[in-house]
């Protein structure tokens, strides 16, 4: 699901220390729906403005392709005329979406727009759907009904997709793989909270990144990691209140109700893409089964949940 960034970038020192031939060059965007900020560090201006150019186009070619908030994106060309061309990378995005959900047995599904659409999250305003419409909603979710043709993808009528849940993960791949490919050596990406490192920090040490409470302002707690990705799905963000409950934007594709056994959920991985969509359906799963299911694929995971008014951590091993 779409987030707004959920981590907070903390650093020992108030000021970076960095190699004394390395400068640090940053870039900040609005892009899939949430903030971008980049910082990555070399020696030579003319080729940092080369990869500034690099990370600026493909920014702005995954925005052409997955902002579901834009009429001319592809996806919602898709989502009208029910098919579209895409480009090869989408098509494998597309893929791996399936996989996931294949793995999580459906509770990530990148078909879960009508559901959304349903509870009123796309126009931020609770609409409080009864039972009637949301199993109708229901029936409109199913991964397993997009279809892959050559350079197409096709959905059936009424369907909707929504690359939100994966969207902000591959966008900072993407960028990820634009530094590497230039051989830079620290860098921090952040595309929504959805967060990459590579190498270690400035100050030559593991990157520190701070986990926000999901009851009260500030961190909950700050983790040491490098060449990395991790995502964080948190019910803070986007959410509703009834009768002193929390609704939060995270659905559960199966019943068409939002995910209401976590607080906050953490996913480590190489790839930011899958830790963003993994995130997304251990949230659902809630604690006791998401620990199973981080464990049995050997993901590190931190996951916070309440209970008796109390926050509760657990950890996969």
């Amino acid at each position: 699901m779409r987030k707004a960034i959920n981590l907070t970038i903390l650093f020992l020192l108030t000021f970076h220390v960095s190699c004394k031939t390395d400068k640090e060059y940053t870039y900040h965007k609005f892009i899939v729906g949430s903030s971008c900020d980049i910082e990555f560090y070399l020696q030579q201006d003319s080729i940092a403005d080369i990869i500034l150019a690099n990370i600026d186009n493909e920014l702005d070619r995954i925005d052409s392709l997955l902002n579901y908030f834009s009429d001319m994106s592809m996806v919602s060309d898709l989502n009208r005329n029910l098919k579209v061309a895409a480009p090869k990378d989408i098509i494998q995005l597309v893929l791996l979406s399936d996989s996931i959900s294949h793995m999580t047995k459906g509770l990530f599904d990148i078909s879960i727009a009508p559901l959304l659409e349903l509870w009123g999250f796309y126009e931020h305003d609770f609409l409080d759907p009864d039972t009637i419409d949301i199993k109708a909603a229901v029936q409109l979710v199913n991964y397993k009904k997009i279809e892959i043709k050559k350079d197409s993808i096709i959905i059936l009528p009424n369907m909707k997709i929504d690359f939100g849940g994966i969207a902000q993960g591959y966008a900072a791949d993407r960028v990820a793989d634009i530094l590497k490919k230039y051989n830079i050596k620290s860098a921090l990406i952040n595309i929504g909270g959805e967060i990459v490192l590579i190498g270690r920090s400035p100050e030559k040490r593991p990157w520190r990144i701070g986990i926000k409470n999901p009851r009260s302002e500030g961190l909950i707690e700050t983790v040491e990691i490098e060449n990395m990705a991790l995502s964080t799905s948190g019910d803070y963000e986007k959410f509703f209140m009834i009768e002193n409950k929390r609704y939060p934007h995270i659905i559960n594709p199966k019943t068409g109700y939002p995910a209401l056994d976590f607080a906050s959920i953490t996913v480590f991985a190489e790839s930011a893409a899958y830790a963003d969509a993994i995130a997304t359906a251990v949230a659902i799963m809630g604690h006791e089964r998401g620990l199973k299911f981080l464990d049995s694929l050997g993901i590190n995971g931190i996951i916070y949940y309440e209970e008796n008014g109390q926050l509760q951590r657990i950890e996969s091993r």
